[in-house]
């Protein structure tokens, strides 16, 4: 976790460690807050007050400690500051009203196939429009902005259509929002975006050092060391999907290729593929329950399968980064994410490497809301984020761009 400093040059950044802290820790008093951020107390009173003046933090009762009088307690004031969250993937487009506690006030979701990049922006532009409208005209004026958590490389998805393709490609999507949109509007890798997410609002606690995986259509992940979210050079770090696994037993005719990649076994793509290989009329995992009972065996071996390909990464992961967590979330139905997880805790057990320390797998918090909580959270923590991330504002990183470097 950051700490925070004395010098009164970094205030802004100290006033961020203690935002960051009470929101993780839900309350504590001024005292508490000392010492969570190596703060000494009369600094962190000072920053204490002036975020109440500002409204960002709010006194919600007294705590009795030792001797002595009471002490406040603070914790953030959900409604100083209001964001709007996107998500957009293959198949849907999400969308959330989220105040400053990162609780969500309205949903909305969109559904298509194929979805080309002009309809894409009017669906964003109609969608953020109706949500903002439930505003009333004071929170209005503490709208900060959108956040949009994406995947990268539009347009290079092998189940789109070639004019499709084509169009993304050849699209300035940045551009494009920016001219329709009223808002500020801020850019994230999707998994990036739902690792920023489980940091900042779900259970990472007492780890600052942690890889963040997100088994969705595809797979992908985000990385955070030293309590901070890691973005990479190119915003792409943990990007997983690409990494490199043994290939899949589930197949007969199993290619004579030496490896495959993740996302070709870990993914809710591959648990699909899978099941169509047995006639099993299946699109999206929402699909699901209405087989999985008639099904449950071919579902359990590919969960097997799935799990063999997390070790891979996992141990790959650990070989370069020390990790405390690795910290699994998915579309999939809960249950059947608590199940996987399990399997892949007796797989590391099972095949313990002598020299290396063996992270905590643990199963993620806010399942299929964390990539547009990510969203959310991108305009609301552009200012008050300590790990000092830039998010990206106003571009979107293109493969073309480093083609040279």
């Amino acid at each position: 976790m950051s700490q925070g400093s004395n010098s009164s040059a970094l205030r802004h950044f100290n006033e961020c460690v203690v935002i960051s802290t009470l929101r993780k820790q839900g309350s504590a008093t001024k005292p508490e807050l000392a010492k969570l951020v190596g703060l000494t107390l009369p600094a962190l009173t000072r920053i204490i007050d002036d975020l109440e003046v500002r409204e960002l933090l709010q006194s919600t009762g007294r705590k009795t400690q030792g001797v002595g009088q009471p002490s406040n307690i603070y914790q953030i004031n959900p409604e100083s500051l209001y964001s709007i969250g996107v998500h957009f993937d293959r198949e849907i487009i999400n969308f959330m009203l989220a105040n400053f506690a990162g609780k969500p006030l309205a949903l909305s979701s969109i559904e298509y196939s194929n979805i080309d990049p002009i309809s894409t922006v009017d669906i964003i532009y109609k969608e953020t429009q109706k949500l903002f409208a439930k505003l009333t005209s004071s929170q209005a004026k503490k709208f900060v902005g959108i956040g949009i958590a994406m995947p990268w490389f539009l347009g290079s998805w092998a189940e789109m259509d070639e004019e499709t393709s084509r169009q993304w490609m050849a699209f300035d999507l940045a551009t494009a929002l920016e001219e329709k949109l009223p808002h500020k509007i801020f850019y994230e890798n999707n998994c990036t975006a739902a690792a920023a997410a489980e940091l900042h609002f779900g259970k990472t606690i007492g780890a600052n050092n942690i890889l963040y995986i997100y088994i969705g259509k595809f797979v992908g992940g985000g990385l955070i060391l030293n309590g901070d979210l890691e973005r990479g050079v190119f915003s792409n770090a943990a990007s997983l999907a690409t990494m490199p696994v043994p290939p899949s037993s589930l197949y007969n005719n199993v290619d004579s290729q030496d490896f495959t990649t993740l996302v070709d076994r870990a993914s809710i793509g591959s648990l699909i593929k899978y099941l169509n290989s047995y006639n099993i009329k299946i699109n999206n995992i929402a699909q699901l329950t209405n087989i999985i009972d008639d099904n449950r065996l071919l579902v359990h071996e590919w969960m097997l399968d799935c799990a063999e390909s997390l070790v891979y990464a996992i141990y790959s992961s650990i070989s370069l980064l020390d990790l405390e967590k690795v910290i699994i979330d998915s579309d999939l139905p809960r249950h059947l994410l608590t199940e996987l997880i399990d399997i892949v805790k007796r797989k590391l057990d099972k095949n313990k490497q002598v020299n290396l320390f063996l992270p905590e797998i643990q199963q993620g918090s806010l399942g299929t809301n964390a990539k547009v909580i990510g969203g959310a959270i991108l305009p609301l923590y552009t200012h008050f984020a300590p790990d000092k991330t830039i998010i990206l504002k106003g571009g979107i990183p293109h493969r073309d761009k480093f083609a040279n470097n």
